[in-house]
């Protein structure tokens, strides 16, 4: 995890990294459920780049989310103004739903805020043979985009 992460801040010029854990449950996450439209309970890491100056120059959002073969954990990185602008992984439990490891349905994420919606075959191309791993993915990418409003954004 540790190079993905590097990977996804340092390239945008992080001189550091700061970790923040949070739980979101009950009440908060029906609420969240009913602004975002996906289901949020659940505990969420985040590594924030901060700038040599202190500030933060992005964010990566860790998601647990379950695919149709096994779990998958992404990340999610996010610029300051509410933007992905990269999507990996650290946990891929799926076999057939490899082909959704792509640069080719990732990118489809890239510069999507929390207001935009992602659903597969409508916002987002699934891949064939991939659907519940493609619909696991963007429910992940929408996630971490309402982490990223409630608890980073300011």
């Amino acid at each position: 995890m540790k190079d993905a992460l590097k990977s996804m801040l340092q390239k945008e010029g992080a001189a550091g990294l700061k970790k923040l854990t949070v739980a979101v449950s009950g009440e908060q996450a029906s609420g969240f459920r009913s602004t975002y439209g996906v289901e949020m309970e659940g505990n969420y890491t985040i590594y924030n780049g901060t700038t040599s100056g202190g500030g933060v120059m992005g964010t990566v959002i860790i998601v647990n989310q379950e695919g149709k073969e096994g779990p998958l954990q992404v990340l999610v990185a996010v610029r300051p103004e509410g933007k992905v602008y990269d999507v990996g992984f650290t946990v891929f439990g799926e076999d057939k739903g490899k082909p959704a490891m792509s640069w080719t349905f990732f990118k489809q994420f890239m510069n999507v805020k929390v207001t935009q919606d992602v659903k597969i075959g409508e916002d987002i191309d699934g891949i064939s043979g991939a659907t519940w791993t493609s619909t696991s993915i963007a429910t992940a990418v929408k996630r971490a985009l309402a982490v990223h409003k409630e608890f980073i954004t300011e």
